[in-house]
């Protein structure tokens, strides 16, 4: 959950306030230079917490993670600390250990392909409004397309294309 529904994440935050947790699991990852521990809470949406008509009734449980980050600093060789919470919401009834998963997965998802849409493609900056479904498919047309290429640098990629329009044609799925 983002903070563009504030209505919604207010919700959930009054919730995990004052209800207690049905479920917790907990996980530490030591790699890429950084330590990092994520504790799951799941939580049961028993009562009227959820004041948006929109959403009443179908959000049956509401994860909170808490993300501990420690990284390494290579010019300090000091670890620097970072403190994340987040809030998903599910209409399912998971546990802890079954949601942490599915959570993570859609974090992949998000660092895969999200980030570099809007780092790379510049999708955030677009100012297309009427059809702009079609342009999202279009990037990611593109964006696959590379991927399937074995594209690393989809940024550098996209200007190499810029300054020579026949160096798509070298792409598999143009044969």
């Amino acid at each position: 959950m983002k903070e563009n529904q504030k209505g919604l994440l207010s919700n959930c935050e009054d919730l995990v306030r004052f209800v207690r947790p049905t479920g917790q699991h907990e996980e530490e990852n030591l790699e890429h230079g950084r330590i990092e521990k994520r504790k799951l809470m799941a939580y049961a949406n028993d009562g009227d917490f959820i004041e948006d008509k929109q959403w009443q009734g179908f959000i049956k449980t509401i994860y909170r993670v808490e993300r501990n980050t420690q990284t390494l600093n290579t010019k300090t060789k000091l670890y620097e600390t970072s403190n994340e919470t987040a809030y998903y919401v599910s209409n399912s009834g998971l546990s802890a250990g079954q949601a942490f998963p599915c959570i993570q997965k859609h974090w992949k998802i998000e660092n895969s392909n999200h980030y570099v849409r809007d780092v790379s493609m510049q999708e955030d900056f677009s100012r297309i409004r009427v059809n702009a479904d079609n342009m999202a498919r279009l990037r990611s047309f593109a964006l696959n397309i590379m991927r399937k290429n074995n594209v690393t640098n989809i940024k550098g990629e996209m200007y190499e294309n810029s300054l020579s329009h026949y160096s798509l044609y070298s792409y598999q799925q143009f044969l």
